[in-house]
């Protein structure tokens, strides 16, 4: 059942008997036994409700979990690397969106080690989990996919590679708090204890300015005798006036003379009124003055005001107030840039002008609609404010009527403040603006700035500029409210608004001109259709797009499948066409239809202007009939048209840039004209089954990218670009590379997975001196890897898995032949691949031995051995491995000792895996085992010195064959379960964390989804404390790969960590005095659905782990008091024998032995 984490004490009482439940969704193998343990534990301790599935009954069918979303108020929804390998998770996630879109649930993403670009856009690791080998056809993709894209990040938080967990823990506590907040603000004022409430006294809430007067006084110093300008700079509404006048009267007693002149926009003498206001008075000259001009729009203002500076006195301070950074940039220095309200302050200041003094009841609703007017404001103070007046003592009718039109009707009072800003734009900046509001809202910055190309080259940046759109990471964005005032503008035809032009976006409107005989319409300028909102299908008339002379975009799409189909005939087409359209679209810039029904465009067709054409899915056999000229042609995807013969009509796209013909299955070849693309940087022909080759293209000198993956008729390849950066040749029936490859002097990867046919690298390989990662995986026949003098030293990826190496040299991994090289020419010593970071060997049948010359890679971080059925023996591993895969290494016996050498790194955890390794012999084990104690003391002593002890991972996990717990832990017990006593004083100083042991019997274990995770619930009691709750990871497997593991036989698991929850204790420990501590320890088996029940705990065990050398680690037997020693020994519960090196002791240190000696003298 649901875990109530709401705490009981009396301080229980001071909080209100409703609390918002936060419902957390997560995949538990990424997360479970780490940051999530620390953040239920948190989540407590703020007094914040939650729910967990952890404790819900086995079996239990997924219904629940949606009944448990929709009785929460709050969502979590962590991504994870992993994440949507989970179809409950994806399942939960679509439950979640469902009720937030109903405006029921509020969602917090938290992109966990992910960006949002690849959560929402389903990219690198997080796409290959969702769309993993047969995982594509799944029926509920599309949904699954919805909900991923629909993702609300502008109340995310990203959580960075090699960020602090800490700080962001308290970060996510923040986040959940602020929005807890609001929906208690809410409920007191739009819920109470009954559907209705009676709202009549609300506290007066204006913009927090504080905050923001604060941040722009921390840039002003008044007691300078240096003439300062200040600029206060912001989009329409977002308070820049009202906060220069705070700080006006705030500051204005510290000069003898102040001035303020307000709304110089609206001046048309502003010289004259500048003068005659301000420079020509005689206090001005003589005294410091305090100036503030108010809305600055023009660069001429500026300049007027910096060449009469010297009839200003010393030491003046001046502030101006401008809705345009161009008009300041290179004049002013001091600026400050004013930001949006937060949600919370937002929700405030909105209710306080809708609600304010009103006396009648609302319903629930109007708290659910709240939130999308604040969303739609997007943080601007004006708009709440003319939002919440305009619907104040309006019924809850009308304010869904006026939901509905948000997104293209503008209220009249913010339309008058934006119309100041736009009527001040350029004809050319007018038409940009209304071009993105309508078509192209958030889109790339390069691709937007050349469909909108004009003589002004900078309208882009311009409207940027004016706060009209933002641009972030090259991405064109537009607010809300912005977007809808454009799209009312867009759909009229005002010679006044935008030189009498209009822009169909409405779909009724849209039908309406595509299918009436009215005649010419000049004033068209673009057409946007989604397909999605149509309810039944229509032709468009043959003649309609003819009476467009002046179309320059027209865009058919369905936003319902915002991927373009991935699956063909997903949506069957809705827009017809005669045989005989007429399209002579002199002006055409974009034109994007989704499945174009037509087997060509019509022969009328004017492409001399066209710079983007996108035909995905469609029907076409050719572009059009003859060759056209297409000089300004940048873009163009053709992506699954199937039906695809012949791309001749782009001989003559010169300034082609992209080209995009993936899945074009009946392509056989490209037109030989293709060499003249002299621009072309990027080239997809991924599934193209029956291209069997490429035309000379020797003048590609643009190429960046060529992807040929898929290409199962596709057998030699030829260099066609000595600039290309990526080349992906992975399935592909190429037999060997070119010499010629060692001209690609810039390529970055090169994929040659599952080249079947590929039998051997040309020695010249190593000359590609910016090589980063090389993929021959699946590579089957490849039996030799060149041996070069030359050293690809920027090698950081190197992918070998299911080749069939025959003559490796020696030093390299160690091979069954007896043909070897000298060491100094292996490509992995140290002057070699030195920053190698993945190394892939699995499946590998011919390696013996793994060579001490990968001890010298300091950056490799993971080591990928599964399956390599004839490997007996690992050297010494480098010292930052963060992941050795060595599961089903059948013949493995022994392990280098050390195992990797010990020193000081930044990495947090690292995993060994032995599973199945049925020879591993016994000092073997007792290497790895003190390896991990070691590495994991050492990792936790630099937490401790530089992250206060904070990590949500085991430290250093292993897991190999065996029945055991080693002799050296100093509790054990049968079963899962383990209930040890601890001596008193036992967390002092030199505590640096604890060891746990579990022993797993598996019956051919298959893993579902490669996951599997030992870990341990732990709840520590002190006699005078309250208890001490939580989770601690013990290793286990997470992968992502398509072949499915199994375990077999009974296993040891072993964990070190320095868990924070331990330091807690013993900071309790510390404060009550000398007293005793039990604990109760219990472990368990899960995976990503929750705990698997076909395998057993045979045993477990516990050690606390201290520093070398302290005093406690040498006293702790000596720290029990009479009568508990002889209980304690009897009992087994402290072990009688010492590993030093390994920091795991309880006796005196005169006894020590050997590390190495110790280490041997254990079992296991």
């Amino acid at each position: 059942m649901a875990i109530n984490t709401t705490p009981t004490d009396s301080t229980d009482k001071k909080l209100p008997e409703w609390r918002p439940q936060v419902f957390i969704n997560f995949r538990g193998a990424d997360l479970r036994d780490g940051f999530i343990s620390h953040l239920r534990k948190a989540l407590r301790e703020n007094h914040i409700k939650y729910y967990i599935d952890s404790d819900e009954p086995r079996g239990s069918p997924i219904e629940i979990l949606f009944d448990r979303i929709k009785e929460s108020q709050i969502a979590l929804v962590f991504f994870s690397s992993l994440y949507a390998d989970s179809t409950w998770c994806l399942d939960e996630l679509v439950e979640i969106m469902k009720n937030m879109e109903k405006g029921t649930l509020r969602v917090i993403p938290i992109f966990f080690k992910v960006t949002p670009e690849d959560v929402k856009g389903q990219k690198k690791e997080f796409g290959v989990a969702l769309y993993g080998e047969g995982r594509r056809r799944r029926p509920r993709m599309p949904q699954w996919e919805d909900a991923l894209e629909a993702i609300p990040t502008r109340m995310g938080l990203v959580l960075l590679e090699n960020s602090s967990h800490q700080k962001f823990l308290a970060k996510v506590i923040k986040k959940v708090k602020e929005v807890e907040a609001i929906l208690l603000s809410e409920r007191r004022v739009g819920q109470g204890s009954s559907p209705t409430v009676s709202i009549q006294h609300l506290k007066a809430s204006l913009p927090p300015y504080e905050q923001r007067l604060k941040q722009f006084e921390e840039r002003f110093c008044f007691d300078t005798d240096i003439t300062q300008i200040f600029a206060i700079v912001g989009m329409p509404g977002i308070g820049k006036t009202t906060l220069a006048k705070k700080h006006f009267d705030k500051w204005m007693g510290r000069v003898s003379v102040n001035k303020i002149l307000l709304g110089i926009h609206e001046r048309d003498e502003w010289s004259a009124c500048l003068c005659k206001e301000l420079l020509d008075d005689a206090q001005v000259s003589v005294n410091k003055s305090f100036i503030f001009l108010d809305d600055v729009s023009e660069k001429t203002h500026v300049h007027f005001l910096l060449n009469n500076l010297h009839r200003v006195k010393e030491g003046s301070k001046i502030v101006i107030t401008t809705r345009d950074k161009s008009c300041i940039r290179g004049l002013i220095h001091h600026t400050y840039e004013v930001p949006v309200l937060n949600q919370n302050e937002a929700l405030q200041l909105f209710q306080y002008h809708a609600f304010n003094n009103q006396d009648y009841t609302h319903t629930h609703n109007f708290i659910n609609m709240s939130q999308k007017f604040v969303d739609y404001a997007g943080g601007n103070p004006r708009v709440l404010e003319e939002l919440g007046k305009e619907l104040c003592g309006k019924n809850e009718d009308d304010w869904g009527k006026i939901l509905e039109t948000l997104p293209h009707c503008c209220n009249e009072n913010i339309k008058r403040g934006l119309r100041i800003s736009y009527d001040k734009l350029t004809d050319q900046q007018k038409d940009a603006f209304l071009d993105i509001a309508c078509f192209f809202r958030s889109e790339d910055e390069d691709h937007l700035t050349s469909l909108l190309a004009s003589q002004d080259s900078h309208q882009v940046r311009d409207l940027a500029d004016k706060f009209m759109i933002s641009v972030s990471s090259d991405k064109i964005e537009m607010p809300d409210i912005l977007c809808s005032f454009g799209k009312e503008l867009g759909l009229s035809a005002s010679l006044e608004d935008n030189l009498g032009t209009s822009r169909l976006w409405d779909h009724d409107k849209v039908i309406e001109a595509l299918t009436t005989n009215e005649g010419k319409d000049s004033t068209v300028r673009g057409i946007l259709l989604d397909v999605s909102k149509l309810q039944k299908e229509f032709s468009i008339r043959r003649d309609k797009l003819a009476l467009m002379p002046n179309l320059r975009y027209l865009k058919i799409f369905d936003s319902s499948c915002p991927r373009q189909c991935k699956v063909v005939d997903v949506v069957e087409c809705k827009v017809y066409v005669p045989d005989e359209l007429e399209m002579p679209l002199t002006k055409i810039r974009y034109l994007h239809w989704l499945k174009f029904p037509s087997k060509q465009l019509p022969s009328d067709f004017n492409a001399e202007n066209l710079i983007d054409l996108r035909l995905p899915y469609s029907k076409i056999e050719r572009i059009w009939k003859d060759v056209k000229d297409t000089p300004n042609l940048k873009w163009v995807d053709l992506s699954h048209s199937t039906d695809l013969i012949d791309l001749s009509a782009l001989c003559k796209a010169k300034s082609l840039e992209r080209l995009n013909l993936e899945g074009c299955t009946e392509l056989v070849d490209l037109p030989e004209d293709t060499e003249n693309m002299k621009s072309l940087a990027f080239l997809n022909l991924r599934g193209c089954t029956s291209l069997s080759s490429l035309p000379e293209m020797e003048n590609l000198t643009s190429l960046k990218t060529l992807i040929l993956s898929g290409c199962s008729s596709f057998d030699d390849f030829q260099v066609k670009s000595e600039n290309l950066e990526h080349l992906h040749l992975d399935g592909t029936e190429i037999k060997k590379l070119p010499q010629t490859i060692e001209k690609l002097q810039r390529l970055i990867v090169l994929n040659l997975k599952d080249c079947k046919m590929l039998v051997s690298l040309p020695n010249c390989l190593g000359k590609l001196k910016a090589l980063e990662e090389l993929l021959l995986s699946g590579c089957s026949r490849l039996r030799s890897f060149p041996v070069t003098k030359e050293n690809m030293k920027k090698l950081q990826i190197l992918l070998l898995d299911g080749t069939k190496f025959r003559d490796l040299p020696k030093n390299l991994l160690g091979c069954a032949n007896s043909d070897q090289v000298n060491l100094q020419r292996s490509p992995l010593t140290s002057n070699g691949l030195s920053l190698l970071r993945r190394l892939c060997l699995s499946g590998n049948d011919m390696i013996v031995k793994l060579q001490s010359s990968l001890s010298d890679l300091y950056h490799l971080k993971w080591i990928d051995l599964k399956d390599c059925k004839k490997l007996v023996s690992i050297s010494t591993l480098p010292p930052n491995l963060q992941c050795l895969d060595a599961h089903d290494c059948v013949a493995l016996q022994t392990v280098a000792s050390p195992l990797a050498r010990l020193m000081p790194t930044e990495q947090v955890s690292s995993s060994f895996i032995f599973t199945n390794c049925g020879k591993l012999e016994h000092v073997a084990k007792n290497e790895i085992t003190c390896y991990g104690l070691n590495k994991g003391r050492l990792l936790s002593e630099t937490l401790n010195r530089h992250n206060k002890g904070l990590c949500f991972e085991a430290l250093v996990a292993t897991c190999f064959p065996g029945s055991e717990v080693p002799d050296w832990f100093g509790y054990k017990a049968s079963g899962a379960m383990l209930e040890p006593e601890l001596p008193r004083h036992w967390s002092e100083s030199g505590f640096v964390g604890i060891a746990l042991c579990a022993i797993v019997l598996f019956e051919e274990q298959k893993i579902q989804n490669n996951n599997l995770q030992v870990k341990c619930i732990c709840d520590f009691n002190n006699v005078k404390t309250s208890s001490s709750y939580f989770h601690c990871p013990v290793g286990g497997l997470s992968e992502t790969c398509n072949e499915q593991r199994t375990i077999s036989s009974t296993h040891v698991f072993i964990g070190y960590t320095n868990w924070l929850n331990i330091k807690k204790c013993q900071e309790e420990d510390g404060k009550k005095g000398c007293v005793p501590t039990k604990a109760s320890i219990k472990f368990q088996v899960t995976n990503d659905i929750g705990e698997v029940t076909n395998c057993e705990v045979l045993k477990c065990g516990f050690s606390l782990v201290y520093e070398t050398g302290s005093w406690e680690a040498n006293s702790r037997t000596y720290d029990v008091k009479q009568g508990e020693a002889e209980s304690i020994v009897k009992n087994n519960k402290v072990s009688k024998i010492m590993i030093p090196n390994c920091g795991v002791t309880t006796i005196p240190e005169k006894n020590q032995i050997s590390g190495e000696e110790s280490c041997r003298s254990t079992k296991s």
